[in-house]
């Protein structure tokens, strides 16, 4: 017969492992649904200045993941065709930035997959920033953006 102290013991570890599936569970779901983002500010990239949107970083991360992936001297490993930008090492990290006509986002991490034999990636990111280049957009960078994860 167990002590009243293994089973508690026993019953805490329980307890545990089902909350860590929930948070997991929740944390997916949470990943599938589209996500509004606030706008916290601007940053320089590549085509000017891009109102920048975060997901699960600080707005100050955000701008420095935006204004260094447009950094010339940055390793990136491209994609194939079919995909646009590349895994670009940001302060030791690879981040996958892509976009096109003024819309773009950097997430992390990077999981390299192969897609009919090219090099691609997969989600789902645990970090994100979305950013708009303002002068491509005619009606001007709005103050929230959905997001989505790949």
């Amino acid at each position: 017969m167990r002590s009243g102290s293994a089973r508690r013991r026993a019953t805490l570890v329980g307890l545990t492992f089902i909350a860590a599936a929930l948070l997991a569970a929740g944390a997916y779901a949470a990943s599938a649904k589209p996500v509004t983002l606030k706008r916290c500010g601007y940053a320089t990239a590549t085509y000017g200045r891009s109102a920048v949107y975060p997901w699960q970083m600080s707005c100050a991360a955000a701008r420095t993941v935006v204004r260094l992936s447009s950094n010339p001297h940055a390793h990136v490993i491209a994609f194939g065709p079919g995909f646009d930008g590349g895994a670009v090492r940001i302060n030791g990290r690879y981040w996958v930035c892509t976009g096109q006509m003024g819309f773009y986002n950097c997430g992390y991490p990077y999981r390299p997959r192969k897609v009919n034999g090219e090099q691609g990636y997969k989600g789902p990111f645990t970090k994100d920033v979305e950013y708009l280049t303002c002068s491509d957009i005619a009606a001007g960078c709005p103050g929230s953006v959905q997001f989505s994860q790949p």
